[in-house]
């Protein structure tokens, strides 16, 4: 017995002391937040946290809602060791109700939320006349079975139309004909569905013409004008766009209407079925390459700057650049294109931290453009890529309002991590991606698998463009890169082999302290080498490779036919400001996997050619050296 006594009282103590620890926790984070709307207006405050604190919605507004119902009762909630499901019912509950639940507990009674909830009828009950309780139980008692009856008539409408929506996709299917319309039968049933739309909805007004719009009384609209053109024969089509407005009425994904197999594919859809997107600030077309990848189609990319520009046109000539400022444009010319994406790689500078850091003090900052871009275009859903520097506190108000402003355009909006050597790149490339669906499809995204089993090193990346003219010391310092462990900027491990550093752009000599790295990690960042290395450089004391502009591309993940225009520091700028075209794909099919419901084999789209080819070694001397070049080499393509 005096073992169980002491087992009990044990376990008594260490309950409560966890009470009191997770009470106190509550307590703080009110007043954090209550610290931070005295600074930021509270919408922006709410964004900013949900975004960059992972904290979920309903927790935000307690926590918001604290000072103002709660302030001062701090002590009281200490004392009874109140969690935070009880803070959270007395924020929401009425003033007397708050009053009498907070007296009980200062006298020490023990109270939960059903407690809360009893004593907020009692006291309702204790406010109300006799002929009021009976007029109030007789209008709850009513209105609970017209929403019975509703909710039957609702269901039975939903789940016809569900049949009815298969029917017209297998009576599309069957057509021969582009422009033949819809058969008598089902011009019919969808007049019966009008009827029936409009006893349960009402009318609405032809405001919207497509389905591209974030407001409920819109898509209604589209849906209602959809049911009408198939009732008068004017519908001539059936696509993902009009099955995806009528799936919406029965309470189902419009997101997730898709006539293909939905078995997972390892093909790009055919291209009257891929999405269409414009991409601000394009640069060189990394993303604008991995989205095209992912099945998006371009309808306009804007880069500012005339080598990117000339880049774009050179390896892309079908698509249309436009070669302008950002802010000079009038994106309200897309929205007739119905643009499912809105991506863009906005500069960084601004929050880089080899920048000055001036946020949204510097003149180079575009994030309020991207969110006008997304206003005027009215997409599906927006990606927006920068640097994690944007999420230091300094910039924590600009963040705050960017949020506030994407949320007011009508979407969910949230800032995610994303790292190049996630998806087989020997580049340690840390950004952050700041990702927008429209709140009717909120909820669909979700990020793309990483890939760690096909992790590389710098060695495998581009040991064969470290040997192209003939080094002898190429096949040591392949082996070097590929033993040397690579550590995260905290000191952790990541992985044996060699990752690059993040790529940036040109550098005319290294900054304090790179020179001497360099020398210990076996390879230079700046200046930019114009060649790979031979024996003669290597004889140069301090000799330490270099990476080529076509070294970094491998690296960056560019294809090694993508051709750049300019000299070499106007190349390796392209580059370093670009996005990892393979992440880039990897985040477009994850988009694309949201918005349109589809399933992909994501290693065979994102590694096609991962083959590992060996080929003979390289000579051990430099006289042995064709003039091709060397051989030798483990190489790694795709």
């Amino acid at each position: 017995m005096d073992n169980t006594a002491n087992a009990l009282s044990e376990a008594r103590r260490r309950i409560i002391d966890l009470q009191e620890q997770m009470s106190e926790r509550v307590l703080k984070m009110a007043a954090e937040v209550e610290k931070l709307m005295q600074v930021v207006p509270p919408t922006e405050a709410r964004h900013f946290l949900k975004a960059t604190c992972n904290l979920p919605a309903t927790e935000l507004s307690t926590y918001v809602g604290f000072a103002k119902t709660l302030k001062g009762a701090e002590a009281v909630l200490r004392t009874g060791r109140s969690s935070f499901p009880v803070i959270k019912a007395l924020v929401s509950a009425d003033a007397e109700t708050r009053d009498d639940v907070l007296a009980r507990i200062a006298a020490g009674a023990q109270i939960d939320t059903r407690d809360i909830s009893s004593i907020k009828r009692q006291l309702c009950l204790r406010n109300m006349a006799a002929s009021d309780f009976m007029a109030a139980r007789n209008k709850k008692d009513v209105a609970a079975a017209v929403r019975k009856q509703s909710k039957t008539v609702l269901s039975s409408f939903q789940d016809r139309m569900l049949a009815f929506i298969e029917e017209l996709r297998t009576h599309f299917r069957k057509q021969q004909d582009a422009g033949s319309v819809v058969r008598d039968g089902l011009r019919h049933e969808a007049g019966q569905f009008l009827g029936e739309f409009e006893s349960l909805f009402g009318k609405p007004a032809p405001e919207a013409k497509t389905a591209e719009t974030s407001s409920p009384v819109s898509r209604l609209a589209f849906a209602y004008k959809i049911l009408d053109d198939i009732a008068c024969g004017r519908l001539q089509e059936f696509g993902p766009q009009q099955g995806s407005a009528l799936r919406a009425v029965t309470g189902t994904s419009g997101a997730m209407f898709d006539p293909r197999p939905r078995k997972p594919v390892s093909e790009l859809p055919p291209r009257h079925y891929r999405m269409r997107t414009v991409e601000l600030c394009a640069g060189a077309g990394g993303m604008a390459l991995g989205l095209e990848r992912a099945g998006f189609e371009h309808v306009a990319l804007v880069e500012l700057n005339p080598k990117a520009a000339a880049t774009l046109r050179k390896n892309r000539p079908d698509w249309q650049v436009i070669e302008d400022d950002v802010r000079k444009i009038d994106f309200t010319r897309f929205r007739k294109d119905n643009i499912d994406l809105v991506a863009g790689g906005l500069p960084c500078t601004p929050f880089s931290s080899v920048g000055e850091r001036q946020g949204k003090n510097d003149e180079a900052d575009l994030l309020m453009e991207g969110v006008r871009a997304v206003r005027e275009i009215a997409p599906k859903a927006f990606i927006f890529e920068n640097v994690e520097g944007l999420l230091h506190s300094k910039h924590s108000d600009h963040v705050a309002s960017l949020l506030r402003k994407l949320s007011k355009a009508g979407y969910a909006t949230s800032i995610n991590r994303i790292n190049t050597r996630d998806f087989g790149l020997a580049q340690d490339r840390s950004r952050i991606l700041i990702i927008g669906i429209r709140k009717d499809l909120a909820g669909s995204f979700r990020m793309p698998p990483k890939f760690p089993h096909k992790a590389t090193n710098i060695g495998l990346a581009i040991g064969d463009l470290i040997a192209e003219k003939g080094w002898s010391g190429a096949r040591g310092w392949i082996k070097m890169m590929e033993e040397r462990p690579s550590y995260d900027r905290w000191g952790n491990f990541l992985q044996t082999g060699a990752l690059s550093d993040t790529l940036r752009r040109y550098q005319g000599s290294p900054q304090q302290g790179e020179a001497r790295r360099a020398q210990r990690n076996g390879l230079s960042y700046a200046p930019p080498a114009k060649a790979a290395p031979t024996d003669d450089d290597a004889r140069k004391a301090g000799f330490v490779p270099g990476l080529t502009p076509r070294m970094r591309a491998r690296l960056q993940g560019f294809p090694d036919d993508w051709q750049f225009v300019g000299g070499i520091s106007s190349v390796v700028d392209q580059i370093g400001n670009a996005v990892a075209p393979r992440m880039a794909q990897a985040v477009g099919l994850a988009m694309f996997t949201a918005l349109r419901g589809m399933k992909f084999e994501w290693e065979a789209l994102l590694f096609p050619n991962s083959e590992r080819k060996l080929v003979s070694p390289p000579p051990l001397a430099p006289e042995h050296v064709s003039e091709h070049g060397p051989v030798g080499l483990l190489a790694v393509t795709g």
